[in-house]
């Protein structure tokens, strides 16, 4: 199979180590510092190598990336929730960063020096916070009708790397991408975060209490996997 053209470009870092990140459609790759040029090109080689083989498996997703024309350079944006609602953020030069809540969004004074993964993460937990009474009812109602487990907690926030977790004290964290996904998905994903309040692994035992819970929650992961998250 032809990989997809991906561009990418070199940053270079003071981090003992090399990574490579996949921004948007870009291959961000992440040098060490004190590299020979021999190391720079096989790091940069290595890294392209590795990040095309996640490109070839990824670029088919739909990316859930709801600030993009904000982050992107424009000065205000309106996104749409999965239940229809609408939030508009506007931006406005200022000396320090703050943000001021409007009826229908947010106002966010925008320091010259914010940087642009600040900001991503600025707009990820306003709608978050926002969100938080209400998906925290979802979960007591779906607790209440199918698991019935002790929760301490629910939390609301963005991870690049997981829909949801279930702290050993009972605190569900659900990824706030989620608010732009289907309601099946977030719904798969707070079984799924129950369940383990009864079993902490993924064994059949797991498995068969999130059948129990959700019976067509096959069906929740497989839609799941049509969907990737940005990367801060």
């Amino acid at each position: 199979m032809a990989y997809p053209r991906v561009p990418y470009r070199v940053e270079y870092t003071k981090n003992k180590y090399s990574r490579a990140i996949l921004r948007e459609n870009t291959i961000i790759i992440r040098l060490a510092k004190n590299l020979s040029a021999e190391e720079h090109r096989e790091h940069v080689q290595s890294l392209l190598e590795r990040m095309m083989e996640q490109v070839r498996k990824e670029h088919h997703k739909k990316l859930i990336h709801p600030f993009r024309h904000i982050l992107q350079g424009g000065q205000s944006q309106t996104v749409r929730l999965a239940t229809g609602k609408t939030f508009t953020f506007t931006l406005i030069p200022g000396t320090t960063t703050k943000a001021r809540r409007k009826p229908n969004g947010w106002h966010i004074t925008v320091s010259p020096h914010i940087r642009r993964k600040t900001l991503h993460r600025l707009l990820w937990s306003l709608i978050a916070k926002e969100e938080l009474p209400r998906i925290a009812q979802l979960v007591a109602r779906i607790n209440d009708e199918r698991t019935k487990v002790h929760v301490k907690n629910v939390r609301v926030a963005f991870a690049q790397s997981q829909w949801g977790s279930c702290s050993p004290r009972g605190t569900i964290m659900l990824n706030a991408a989620l608010l732009f996904a289907p309601p099946s998905l977030l719904c798969y994903v707070i079984v799924h975060e129950l369940v383990h309040r009864r079993v902490s692994n993924h064994s059949q035992k797991y498995w068969n209490l999130v059948e129990e819970a959700l019976p067509n929650y096959k069906r929740a992961i497989k839609k799941m996997q049509q969907y990737r998250l940005p990367t801060l």
